[in-house]
């Protein structure tokens, strides 16, 4: 027999794990996970739909508006009645934040103003470019929502 040099005694390189207290832990974890899924809320936007159902026929004598993204911090409202537009407004603003506080001091403004009283607006339609992000989209149905807009929809335009 042949004595091995400077290396000392060779070890075996088959190691045993023992399984069981990682599929206790595994199974523990995924008890736990269903457990606590009760409590997840999920945030949503409730709006109804503005076109194709029975809410754009609410009024015939109605007013819509529409706001349309020039960029991120312009915007133009226009207010029409029977399709025909009354009343136009470029919104604008240093930030998004300054032109979202703009959007919703004309909304509460003069803008939704006539010699009746406050316009009741039947639908809403928001059409935004490319360059807006989805989060100022959101916020900015929120204004709307915050004034007591609950018919909205979302147009995509072409070529923005």
């Amino acid at each position: 027999m042949r004595k091995k040099t400077g290396l000392g005694t060779k070890k075996e390189l088959d190691a045993q794990l023992n399984l069981t207290p990682f599929i206790d832990l595994l199974s523990t974890c995924v008890c736990f996970l269903l457990i606590t899924a009760v409590w997840i809320e999920i945030g949503t936007v409730e709006v109804k739909q503005s076109h194709g159902t029975e809410a754009a026929a609410e009024e015939k004598d109605s007013y819509d508006l529409d706001l349309v993204f020039k960029d991120a911090t312009q915007m133009r409202l226009n207010l029409k009645k029977n399709g025909k537009r009354v009343r136009k407004l470029d919104v604008k603003g240093e930030s998004f934040e300054s032109m979202l506080a703009s959007l919703n001091s004309a909304i509460t403004g003069k803008f939704l103003l006539n010699k009746k009283g406050l316009i009741k607006v039947a639908t809403a339609t928001v059409t935004p470019r490319s360059s807006v992000n989805y989060g100022s989209l959101i916020s900015t149905l929120d204004i709307l929502r915050k004034n007591q807009i609950m018919n909205i929809g979302v147009l995509t335009a072409k070529g923005n």
